[in-house]
């Protein structure tokens, strides 16, 4: 369970001071639900940390999956329990965070990256070899403990066997030579990498899969309400807005499909609507409104299902899926007519 962060005092219809209202919207950016997965990822990753201090093999970890549920939060936790701190003759970094560029061409960029977050003034020159050398020696006069690499998917964007078969092998080269764990972080087709080389899908055998949540079995409806209730409990008003009640969960799960980010997405700006008009709580008009407000192209068919009185989950979504199924086949036959003309 979680513990409400701080109380807040009725507004009982009277909008808050402008600093208020952004107290209280910034109280819902800072809300973290710590959820079973969460928890039992959390875990994970502390253990492969303290393990390996000491050890003569370094634990290693993979974390995947698609956006928004929730994996660089976790990194960001983590971090936060373990600060850079100023010495007197170095700076002591117990664990390196590193986001991968976008398009990275090469190890070499990424490992560029990597000096220049250590304080490398000549962070772009070298060689591969050389810039991992430097790596291992920052490791040791650091005190660095353990590397993330977030976004990891980025450095094999371009899936190609070449590119594959040399960041596999650097990725090994690297783990190897600085003996401390190195944590991949990224969207699932990273996995791509392990097919490339055995040694490295060996070393990465401790795996996390986040996902989103699902609404199918009685089971996965309670763990989504239990989620919705924990987030009800977080947010900055002192009456319930009753989030985990099963229709209206039923509705959170249909304009999201489970995944955190875009259920936070909603909660807080249906929270900015309820605030504006003094209320204690979210109300379904809230919601409502909201749902105006968050644009998703790649779903133009959903209808806002806080407009249904009688909603059915299984019903809007068969009826989604099929206009959809029916635009892409007009969209190909208009493309055959297109190409016939020429």
């Amino acid at each position: 369970m979680i513990e409400r962060m701080e109380r807040f005092p009725t507004l009982n219809g009277t909008p808050p001071t402008f600093h208020e209202y952004a107290r209280r919207i910034e109280h819902v950016k800072k809300i973290i639900v710590k959820h079973p997965k969460f928890n039992e990822a959390m875990r994970q990753l502390e253990e492969v940390h303290e393990l390996s201090k000491e050890s003569v093999l370094a634990e290693s970890l993979y974390i995947g999956g698609r956006t928004g549920v929730g994996k660089t939060t976790l990194l960001e936790q983590y971090l936060e329990r373990y600060p850079r701190k100023m010495m007197k003759t170095y700076t002591h970094v117990p664990i390196l965070y590193v986001k991968v560029p976008p398009r990275a061409k090469s190890p070499k960029a990424l490992a560029s990256k990597i000096l220049r977050q250590l304080g490398d003034l000549l962070f772009d020159s070298g060689s591969e070899e050389n810039m991992t050398e430097r790596i291992q020696t920052y490791v040791q006069k650091c005190h660095i403990e353990m590397i993330i690499l977030d976004e990891f998917q980025h450095l094999i964007d371009r899936d190609t066997q070449h590119v594959l078969a040399l960041a596999s092998d650097w990725l090994k080269t690297l783990a190897e030579e600085i003996r401390i764990p190195v944590v991949l972080c990224g969207l699932p087709e990273s996995q791509r990498i392990f097919e490339h080389n055995e040694q490295l899908d060996g070393r990465y055998a401790n795996r996390i899969l986040f996902e989103q949540f699902h609404f199918g079995s009685r089971e996965e409806q309670l763990e989504f309400r239990k989620f919705l209730k924990y987030m009800d409990d977080q947010l900055p008003f002192c009456e319930s807005s009753n989030l985990g009640d099963p229709q209206t969960a039923a509705k959170i799960y249909y304009f999201s499909h489970g995944v955190p980010r875009y259920i936070k997405d909603l909660l807080r700006e249906a929270t900015k609507i309820a605030l504006r008009k003094g209320e204690d709580c979210l109300t379904e008009r809230a919601l409502r409104d909201a749902y105006h407000r968050i644009t998703r192209s790649v779903r133009p068919f959903a209808i806002n299902p806080f407009e249904q009185s009688n909603f059915d989950l299984r019903e809007v979504m068969e009826v989604e899926q099929k206009m959809e199924e029916a635009f892409l086949k007009k969209s190909q036959e208009a493309r055959k007519q297109g190409r016939k003309k020429k």
